[in-house]
């Protein structure tokens, strides 16, 4: 499995390879776990905070797009009303957004 981890004292990295599959820094792991045509989205499934759980990087260029609470938006627009622009979800998240859509009709 490709892996980056990013030394102490740094955050995200700005660039990605095509095949990373896991990132890992202070915060914890970050998991490849669903893609768009036009967006990657690494998950850290132990980060509650929606500001720190999840890292975008453009598909163009493989460039950060965010860090923060926008790719927590971002990821969840589309698991919310785009789900039909998802061209990869991993199993953890294939079964986290089970529980969503099941927490949603609570």
């Amino acid at each position: 499995m490709k892996t980056i981890k990013i030394p102490i004292g740094e955050s995200t990295p700005s660039h990605i390879e095509a095949d990373l599959k896991l990132i890992t820094n202070w915060n914890g792991k970050y998991h490849r776990g669903l893609e768009t045509k036009d967006f990657i989205f690494f998950i850290n499934y132990q980060e509650g905070d929606e500001n720190a759980c999840i890292i975008m990087y453009r598909k163009s260029d493989l460039s950060l797009a965010s860090d923060n609470y926008f790719a927590y938006g971002a990821m969840f627009e589309i698991l919310n009303d785009k789900e039909n622009e998802i061209t990869y979800i991993s199993p953890t998240m294939k079964y986290n957004l089970k529980l969503h859509k099941e927490a949603k009709l609570v």
